[in-house]
């Protein structure tokens, strides 16, 4: 057994578990780790604040499918986490959060020992699914792969690890253990027949599919079973690109921004296989959308079955291995698509994105024109304005590719996760939209874009402020408060960091600049003045502020 410092093994541990890239933000009790940094092949991302580096990391797990790791320094640096575990947590994706602590022997004494934080973990309880302090140092390897062990676990979420500054420092004979291989648990076969059975029986059966069949890796399955059953394929904001949005059965995220998709597909639907998706409020209009009766729930959290609607089945377990399983099922009972539906669809998508377009015309024209210069694997990060048309209208073609706050929704998460994912995956093309106000919850990162030489454009949608929430002020109460912002001067502000700025007056001219700082050897921050025109009726907007009955659904 190699002698090592604990932040070595630290360091090593993170290797074995297949850790490429962290994110963090130095402080004196997390030195050594810092150190044994130097000479490992993880890339180590400097973000200029904590916040920023937590939903970095996010985004870097969404994209590359591989956990994330933030860390930071014990108290106020392991504070400055907790939004960003909240938005991991809410959308089920894994974080390895590792931060220090003081002296081991004046833990929990409140003495006044400098950045103290008493109870620390206990503060990560709400937005983890594991807390752990290391008790002596020997334990590091077992506590990072235990990590690890849990976040390839059922639902994966935060987990946060604690280890006191002295074993950091300390060496000791360390044994760093192989990687935590964890395999998904056996589905239930009484379970996959009974489904089985309903989706023999449907004639217009619909796929709902969400961020579970992401962590599942499950696309592939997705797509077969989608082709088997002719069925159309509906994804929420946590699973954009799952199926390819220009695949003939992929209807995306248009549903609750189409009435014929509403009345035409899940009305006349006579059954719902539900994967990896709870039924959340902006993927039903608030619980509003009435389900057929049969609905086949799968997830890998039993938890969420009947929390928002009756299933008439359930299956626990891993989103790819039912999807096998069920289709297994179907292959050996001999069933037969009695019909193609790839026209049906095709004709009711088109509507249904004509539908859309007559929300906000000129955004929408926009957002066409951007997908069609970008790749086809380039990467949106979006928020605000844009971010809520972009969730409907921009076609992904594969997971990873759209990042979004979609649940907790913090502000300026858009431009640290574009952030993040670019100091990550430098090659690819990576489009940051944000709102004047979210933008500068943490504009600060533009020196972390200068400081790695990284080239990306910026949108910056302006409205002075907090648009959307100033419309439902006046709405509400005929009146606006604490909601009108004053800016700095977005191009200067671009030349002050040494990049591009540009002002376009007219959406019209978007894609044009992004296409053009696209090309640039250097990041380009693109201002446009855009009034949020709202997306929700009155009616909708009074149910999410006072709340309302979901009883029948």
């Amino acid at each position: 057994m190699p002698k090592l410092t604990g932040g070595q093994a630290v360091v090593q541990s993170l290797e074995a578990e297949g850790a490429q890239v962290a994110y963090g933000v130095l402080g004196s009790h997390l030195m050594p780790t810092y150190d044994a940094l130097y000479d490992s092949p993880i890339k180590l991302i400097t973000p200029r604040n904590e916040d920023s580096a937590g939903h970095m990391a996010d985004a870097y797990t969404r994209v590359s499918g591989n956990p994330g790791v933030v860390l930071t320094t014990v108290g106020p640096g392991a504070a400055g986490v907790a939004c960003a575990m909240g938005e991991a947590y809410n959308e089920s994706w894994p974080m390895l959060h590792i931060s220090t602590q003081i002296l081991s022997e004046h833990m929990g004494k409140e003495k006044g020992f400098y950045h103290d934080g008493p109870a620390q973990s206990e503060m990560f309880v709400p937005v983890s699914s594991w807390q752990h302090t290391v008790q002596n140092i020997g334990e590091i390897p077992e506590a990072i792969n235990e990590a690890y062990r849990r976040m390839r676990t059922g639902r994966p979420r935060p987990v946060f690890l604690e280890i006191p500054t002295d074993f950091l420092h300390c060496e000791a004979d360390f044994t760093i253990l192989p990687p935590a291989n964890v395999s998904p648990p056996p589905v239930n076969q009484s379970e996959i027949k009974n489904a089985t059975d309903l989706l023999k029986q449907a004639k217009r059966p619909i796929l709902w599919i969400g961020g579970g069949a992401v962590k599942a890796c499950a696309s592939v399955e997705v797509k077969a079973m989608a082709e088997m059953l002719q069925a159309p394929v509906f994804c929420t904001n946590g699973s954009k690109g799952v199926l390819p949005d220009d695949h003939p059965l992929a209807l995306g995220n248009l549903l609750t921004v189409s009435d014929t998709l509403q009345n035409e597909v899940l009305a006349k639907g006579d059954a719902v296989l539900a994967i990896g998706t709870r039924f959340s409020q902006r993927a039903t209009k608030q619980w509003t959308l009435p389900m057929p009766e049969n609905v086949i729930h799968c997830d890998i959290d039993p938890a969420e079955f009947g929390k928002n609607y009756k299933a008439k089945v359930t299956i626990e377990g891993d989103a790819r291995v039912v999807l096998q399983a069920l289709m297994h099922n179907l292959e050996k009972t001999g069933y037969i698509v009695a019909e193609s539906r790839l026209e049906a669809i095709q004709k009711l998508k088109t509507t249904a994105v004509a539908e859309m377009k007559t929300k906000q015309p000129e955004v929408f024209q926009a957002m066409q024109d951007i997908r069609s210069i970008l790749s086809r694997d380039a990467i949106v990060a979006s928020q605000s304005i844009m971010g809520h048309w972009t969730r409907f209208g921009f076609e992904c073609y594969k997971p990873g590719q759209f990042l979004f706050a979609n649940t907790f929704g913090s502000m300026g998460f858009a431009f640290h996760a574009a952030v993040g994912a670019k100091a990550a995956f430098p090659e690819r093309e990576i489009v940051a939209f944000c709102g004047d106000g979210g933008f500068m919850f943490g504009c600060g990162e533009l020196a972390t874009l200068q400081q790695y030489n990284l080239s990306m454009p910026v949108v910056i949608f302006n409205n002075g402020g907090y648009s959307i929430i100033r419309q439902r002020q006046e709405s509400r109460y005929n009146r606006h408060i604490g909601t009108v912002l004053t800016n700095p001067d977005y191009v200067k502000l671009a030349e002050a960091f040494g990049f591009h700025g540009k002002r376009v007056p007219e959406i019209e001219g978007l894609a044009p600049a992004i296409a053009e700082a696209l090309r640039a050897d250097k990041t380009t921050i693109i201002e446009v003045p855009l009034e949020f025109e709202g997306y929700r009726t009155t009616a909708e907007n009074e149910r999410l502020m006072t709340g309302g009955s979901n009883a029948g659904v």
